[in-house]
C-alpha cells in the first residue's frame, strides 16, 4: 500500500451502497449502462429538435479562431 493509500480517510459507505465487491461492480455497470441510455436520449432529442436546415446552418456559420 503506498504512503498516499495509507493517508487517505475511509470513504463513508453510502446509503444502500452494496458491500460486497461483486455487488459493487454490478451496480456501477448499472450505473454506466443507465448513463450511456440517457446520453443517446439527449442525443435522439437533439437530433429530432434540429430540423435539416438548422443543421446546415451551425455547419454553415461555426466561429473559427475566437470569434
Amino acid at each position: 500500500m503506498s504512503e498516499r493509500e495509507r493517508d487517505r480517510p475511509e470513504r463513508p459507505r453510502l446509503t444502500g451502497e452494496p458491500s460486497d465487491p461483486e455487488d459493487q461492480q454490478d451496480a456501477l455497470a448499472a450505473t454506466r449502462s443507465r448513463a450511456d441510455q440517457l446520453l443517446q436520449a439527449a442525443d435522439d432529442a437533439i437530433a429530432r429538435a434540429l430540423s435539416g436546415d438548422s443543421e446546415r446552418f451551425l455547419h454553415a456559420t461555426r466561429q473559427a479562431g475566437g470569434q
